[in-house]
């Protein structure tokens, strides 16, 4: 997809976006200038400058991971639990910065914004992936799960809440068929060694809600999954995700014939 197909495709598919650069007498969802009269967008605004600034990824490189370059991670790897992730944009500073704010210091008014952007993420792959799939082209949406000192420590779980927009905009039913078995430090600390050490056997899955899910996707044809979250790095989390997914509809459905996706906002 060229930069021009991008642009076209996000003016059809989200007015939000040709609009968000403001509304009158409004401040910016993310600095809080003012923003320009008369634009005002359907889940808040963004000034001309931080809408700018949105680093978006045009051209996909390496086919597995989404990276807009040559990706060293999956050249290393031999197989992956999930078929492909892919991101709406590059994890630059200005990203950071965004998902800082929303995930550490509460500001919520970012979440229409990033929710937004997921939503972009999840179009281009189902144009990309998804055209022959039929009126259920995803069956269930998976957020990524934090632990329960992380839970405490931000309130909330940012995966979470924007796999539930995601759904939301898509009618696609989110379940939390995930869960991890240990607390673990923030991963962006991490070597990709250290990242791959401390991933496996991370994530299990949850029976209860995994047994909701396959009820409510079937057993006709094949069925796909996506999980979410914030930033795809090595890919070591989504992995470890994946395979425990997979082990777990094994156990549950033997014989179910299924893909694993990933869908983040950011890739780094």
């Amino acid at each position: 997809m060229t930069t021009g197909d991008l642009w076209q495709s996000l003016r059809k598919a989200f007015p939000l976006f040709t609009s968000l650069l403001a509304a009158g007498g409004s401040g910016c969802a993310v600095c809080g200038n003012r923003c320009e009269p008369g634009r005002q967008g359907a889940l808040g605004c963004l000034c001309k400058r931080c809408f700018r600034s949105i680093p978006w990824i045009a051209r996909v490189y390496c086919p597995v991971c989404g990276r807009p370059e040559q990706c060293p991670d999956c050249a290393r790897r031999t197989r992956t639990a999930f078929v492909a992730n892919r991101s709406a944009v590059r994890y630059d500073s200005t990203i950071r910065e965004w998902l800082a704010l929303y995930k550490y210091r509460g500001h919520e008014a970012l979440e229409p914004l990033l929710g937004e952007l997921l939503t972009a993420a999840y179009r281009g792959l189902a144009a990309e992936r998804f055209r022959e799939a039929g009126p259920r082209p995803v069956h269930a949406v998976i957020p990524v799960p934090v632990s329960e000192a992380r839970l405490l420590e931000r309130g909330f779980n940012q995966a979470e809440r924007l796999a539930a927009r995601l759904g939301e905009a898509e009618g696609i039913p989110l379940f939390d068929a995930l869960r991890r078995t240990r607390h673990s430090a923030k991963q962006s600390a991490k070597t990709r060694g250290a990242r791959l050490r401390d991933t496996r056997n991370l994530f299990k899955a949850d029976e209860a809600e995994l047994a909701r899910m396959l009820e409510t996707a079937g057993r006709d044809g094949r069925c796909r999954f996506v999980l979410v979250d914030d930033i795809y790095t090595t890919g070591s989390t989504a992995n470890a995700c994946a395979q425990a997914l997979a082990e777990g509809i094994g156990q549950a459905a033997p014989g179910l014939r299924f893909d694993v996706y990933v869908l983040t906002v950011a890739r780094s």
